[in-house]
């Protein structure tokens, strides 16, 4: 009885072999803390998607990709579907905050090129990339704040 209750116990916290309760938490810690970063540079110069944007765009991105891992290893599925639908998705919405203004200017490609490469980070966390993760986010950071 007690060793049941002990395997039961290490199955809760383990999902599979390879992701650990920790290591999701961690992914997504990870992924909130880098966006938000992201989404306040974004909010403080005004532009149409700001914090709770880029958080939630990551934090779905890096989710999907979670959920993706634990298919592909507990199923016959061989190719991360939710993720490349959460890619498509974003995508979608990102072409939606770009507009043309009066002057036949374009507004907003640079925060909808930003949206996708959030979603980028999110799957490369979710992913466990946590390296190309970090550059992704030092890069995008750079490239907003300083060009």
């Amino acid at each position: 009885m007690a060793e049941s209750l002990i395997n039961l116990s290490k199955q809760n916290l383990v999902i599979t072999k390879d992701i650990s309760l920790f290591a999701v938490l961690l992914r997504l810690l990870t992924v909130v803390m880098l966006s938000s970063i992201i989404g306040f540079e974004r909010a403080s110069k005004r532009h149409s998607a700001g914090l709770r944007t880029f958080i939630l765009v990551s934090f779905s991105s890096c989710t999907t990709m979670i959920l993706d891992l634990l298919l592909m290893k507990n199923t016959n599925l061989h190719f991360p579907i939710l993720s490349a639908f959460a890619l498509f998705s974003v995508a979608t919405v990102s072409c939606r905050t770009i507009l043309y203004s009066s002057r036949n200017q374009i507004k907003g490609l640079t925060t909808a090129i930003a949206l996708w490469t959030c979603a980028l980070i999110g799957l490369s966390a979710g992913a466990g990339l946590y390296f190309i993760c970090i550059i992704e986010f030092m890069m995008l950071l750079g490239i907003l704040s300083y060009l």
